[in-house]
């Protein structure tokens, strides 16, 4: 079968619809070609993978500045009052800025990450026994009062070393029945 290729006409034709929509469906209808050529190009061809990655961030752009907009700037709607469209004295429809809460918090939630998904830049000590462990538990003390970590970070870390403790005790347990059963076994005749 004889494999079909892109021109370069149509891949800039492509990747130019795709910057425009986001869609790579649009972007294919656009550049008359098809889904599985142009996927397919991305596989083979590093340089077109990486103008599709790039045409994908510019439509990514253009959606957060219109969401921006949107939230920020607000949507001119006409007044609706009863069901009915609200005109002023020229007869024109009344048209007042609207706003969106929810467009706002989604930009501010994929800007800013949530204090619990962020990443917390304290290193715990090594954890060998149970004295490390309580080393650990005094560190965290000494992180939150020079705010290196918050104090719902340190109970979160804390965690982590009790549970470090409760897994050597139960190690150390194991180890004790063992020998004690090793003992039995060797004290029978």
């Amino acid at each position: 079968m004889k494999k079909l290729k892109l021109t370069a006409e149509k891949r800039e034709q492509f990747l130019q619809a795709l910057a425009d929509s986001g869609s790579v469906t649009a972007a294919v209808a656009t550049a008359g070609t098809s889904r599985t050529r142009v996927y397919e190009l991305r596989k083979t061809d590093a340089a077109f993978a990486a103008a599709w990655d790039e045409a994908e961030e510019i439509a990514i752009d253009r959606l957060q500045d219109e969401a921006r907009r949107r939230a920020i700037e607000g949507v001119a709607e006409p007044l609706v009052s009863a069901g009915k469209l609200v005109r002023g004295d020229d007869d024109q429809p009344i048209m007042v800025q609207r706003y969106s809460d929810n467009l706002l918090l989604a930009l501010l939630k994929a800007r800013r990450l949530p204090t619990r998904e962020r990443s917390v830049r304290f290193q715990l000590p090594a954890l060998r026994s149970a004295v490390d462990a309580a080393s650990a538990m005094a560190a965290l003390t000494a992180a939150v009062a020079a705010g290196e970590v918050t104090p719902s970070e340190a109970a979160e870390l804390s965690k982590l070393v009790e549970a470090y403790i409760r897994a050597l005790e139960a190690g150390e347990f194991d180890q004790r029945i063992r020998r004690l059963e090793e003992e039995n076994r060797a004290k029978r005749p």
